[in-house]
């Protein structure tokens, strides 16, 4: 009996040698990297079909290298395919279950998928091991924050800040959570403080367009929005929020030409935005385009179902048109979500 124990304890680690070996065997490194970096070229231009496709592919070339399971992961959580998504990741972490990027992915797309106690509880685990881990700090915070505990969110992100002074992302999340609680002039602070770390960042530009709008200093509004649009006009093709948020601001001005010519520039910058066709589609309203409205009103609602106010507008004009059925669905369907939509409380 001790000679069998003996030789079981042999074999086992020559067995799981040899899986290794042919796993190494059957993995064509040059074909998986060439994949992997076709599918992370994909990811960047927000193709994550064709990212989570070649993915999958250069996994299938190297199954050996596991890590491809966490950028796949990232494609799927992009096209809302959750379950797929902590599926890889879990997979990943079979095999590596102490692995903090493994851990972070999770945490991550369980924030994406709006599993809030799920993600605040992958964070605090990480924090526990590791309690200066930026990431796992900002995701914490972005949880606490959409499950409405705000002072929670705040107070973790004031203690990154603390320990790391010019962490960029810290101020500028903190930044977004004071201008969500409309408390401007902290936000403006923490915007400007992101600017001295980095005086290229586009996205405090535009936010600090959103908080002058919202103070109502319009020249100072229009000019941080139009600085942003000349920093990503070039080097970020793919950044539409400022062309948006300045399509919004002249929407409201009753400019309807200027609004549809930054809408357009959004929609093409990002063509799978449900507002930027929303924003355009007002304007074309605004500008009596009833045939182009309506286009523009129906790609934006295919592209998110459950954005309610392009189902108002679509109303709006399915009525104009004489289309009274279809106007009464796009209602009823409106109120349905703007029913769904959750009151958290400040």
């Amino acid at each position: 009996m001790k000679h069998l124990l003996l030789l079981a304890l042999q074999v086992a680690p020559l067995a799981l040698a040899n899986g290794q070996q042919s796993l190494d065997a059957i993995c064509d490194t040059a074909h998986s990297l060439a994949l992997r970096q076709s599918a992370r070229d994909a990811f960047d231009k927000h193709q994550y079909q064709v990212a989570a496709l070649h993915f999958s592919e250069a996994l299938q070339e190297c199954p050996a290298q596991r890590d491809i399971l966490i950028e796949l992961s990232e494609a799927q959580a992009h096209l809302r395919q959750f379950d797929l998504a902590i599926r890889s990741i879990r997979e990943f972490l079979e095999q590596q279950p102490t692995s903090t990027s493994g851990r972070l992915a999770l945490a991550n797309v369980y924030l994406m998928a709006q599993r809030l106690p799920d993600a605040k509880r992958e964070a605090e685990g990480i924090l526990n091991k590791e309690p200066d881990n930026l990431a796992a700090m900002k995701i914490e915070a972005s949880a606490e924050y959409l499950l409405g505990n705000v002072h929670a969110a705040e107070s973790r992100l004031i203690e990154l800040l603390d320990r790391h002074a010019n962490d960029e992302e810290g101020a500028y999340m903190l930044g977004r959570i004071y201008y969500q609680e409309g408390r401007m002039d902290y936000a403006i602070g923490q915007f400007e403080r992101v600017l001295k770390v980095n005086p290229r960042s586009y996205k405090a530009y535009d936010n600090l367009g959103l908080c002058y709008e919202a103070r109502g200093e319009n020249e100072k509004a229009v000019r941080h929005f139009l600085t942003s649009i000349k920093l990503v006009e070039n080097d970020h093709p793919d950044y539409d929020w400022p062309f948006a948020n300045l399509a919004e601001f002249f929407l409201k001005e009753g400019d309807a030409e200027r609004a549809f010519a930054l809408a357009s520039q959004a929609a093409d910058r990002n063509p799978y935005s449900a507002r930027n066709f929303y924003l355009g589609a007002k304007a074309l309203c605004q500008l009596e385009k009833t045939d182009l409205c309506l286009n523009w009103l129906k790609r934006s609602s295919a592209l998110d179902p459950g954005y309610p106010e392009p189902l108002y507008l679509l109303s709006r004009t399915y009525r104009k048109l004489g289309q009274d059925g279809k106007a009464k669905e796009a209602e009823a369907r409106f109120r349905e979500l703007k029913g769904k939509q959750p009151h958290r409380s400040k």
